[in-house]
């Protein structure tokens, strides 16, 4: 066996106790209670941006691509952000949701009565 097989199998050995690693911690932060919520959620979230970071470099790759594969993810990283805050947005009254609700063949409820289950006139 070359010098530089052995090295490759040394990463990915390496990568694989990583995230045999961050599995049990995955499975031993879902035992603890947190006083907040958001603190379980984002110790989550970083434990799985660890685990993703390890799979797509390693073994995908992308620790040897250029900046471009980089640069898409991040363009794909901020539509996604986009997108999951519009609602977010809409819901605080940020930004203006439609005033006119689509139902279907291009007809709309134009005055939304909320005394009927029907949704008013249309």
């Amino acid at each position: 066996m070359s010098n530089d097989m052995s090295h490759h199998i040394k990463i990915y050995r390496n990568v694989f106790l990583g995230l045999l690693i961050l599995t049990v911690f995955t499975v031993g932060a879902s035992y603890i209670h947190f006083d907040k919520e958001w603190l379980g959620v984002a110790l989550g979230l970083a434990i799985a941006c660890a685990k993703g970071y390890l799979v797509a470099s390693y073994f995908m790759h992308l620790n040897d691509e250029k900046r471009f594969i980089y640069l898409t993810l991040l363009i794909t990283i901020a539509c996604f952000l986009v997108l999951f805050l519009m609602p977010t947005l809409w819901h605080n009254n940020t930004l203006k949701s439609p005033s006119n609700i689509p139902i279907q063949n291009g007809e709309v409820y134009k005055n939304y009565d909320k005394s009927t289950k029907s949704g008013g006139k249309y």
